[in-house]
């Protein structure tokens, strides 16, 4: 059965992960906002050029003891002068080298209720949390946030002072929501872009939904981190993208919704009768 075997392979991969250092998973934060300190490229095709992604926000995902720079400025083309890339082969969550499949929507409660909605659960990438970089900072020499906040040569590390960091959502699979856990749908007033607040201390917990009785599939939405503040020369990140899934329903539950039905038509008949 499908929703058996995509449990199965989520299960799967989550014994293959390693032992995460997990710094912020505790309170739902497996993200950040840094800014790209490397000014120029050491290695590969385009070595000895300029970062193209220097001085701009960026994603990062944490990995253990290092980020991953997640929709990143790149390079695509022949050196010494390739086109810039305003995103990176790595922009999609879960990572698409992974071969995880999209996160699982799962039913909701309260505000979510009739809904189906992201929530923490096997992946490492379910723990959708967002904050600054900063947030690390501070930690005991060699803690697992010393470490991680320290990563890649403190590539990342530098302080966001006078940046107003908003999220704009760029397109989304129709039906897919974004919200918190009070608030319902934050791009449903006529905006595309949402204040994350001050670049060196915002925190946001995403929520992503679908109605209860979307329609199986893959659910995906394209994200730019962007600077607010108009006197910050800092730079918007590249693109990137989130993947959810709406499972098939399992056979057992069609043939629930049927019988459920099937008393409700016969509940109705016999008010009809006795009327």
């Amino acid at each position: 059965m499908k929703l058996a075997r995509f449990l199965a392979f989520a299960a799967a991969a989550a014994l293959a992960l390693p032992a995460l250092a997990s710094v912020r998973h505790p309170d739902g934060i497996g993200f950040y906002v840094g800014l790209d300190g490397l000014q120029t490229l050491s290695r590969g095709t385009y070595a000895g050029l300029p970062n193209p992604n220097a001085g701009r926000l960026t994603l990062l995902f944490d990995h253990d003891d290092h980020f991953h720079g997640i929709g990143a400025y790149s390079y695509a083309g022949p050196a010494p002068h390739p086109a810039v890339l305003s995103t990176n082969a790595n922009n999609r969550i879960p990572e698409t080298y992974t071969l995880e499949p999209p996160l699982p929507l799962t039913p909701g409660s309260g505000l979510y209720s009739g809904r189906l909605r992201s929530t923490v659960g096997a992946s490492e990438y379910s723990f959708l949390g967002i904050a600054s970089i900063q947030s690390l900072a501070g930690g005991a020499p060699g803690s697992d946030q010393d470490i991680l906040f320290n990563s890649s040569g403190g590539r990342w590390n530098a302080p966001l002072t006078g940046v107003n960091v908003g999220l704009k959502l760029l397109s989304a699979t129709p039906g897919l929501h974004v919200g918190t856990e009070t608030v319902a749908n934050l791009f449903g007033y006529g905006s595309d872009t949402i204040l994350l607040g001050p670049g060196n201390s915002l925190e946001f917990k995403p929520v992503y939904w679908v109605d209860a009785a979307a329609a199986p599939g893959t659910y995906s939405a394209s994200f730019q981190l962007v600077n607010l503040a108009a006197a910050s020369p800092f730079g918007d990140s590249g693109v990137f993208h989130f993947d959810f899934a709406v499972p098939v329903p399992e056979p057992g539950t069609y043939a629930m919704l049927l019988a459920g039905l099937a008393v409700l038509g016969l509940i109705a008949r016999r008010r009809v009768s006795a009327g």
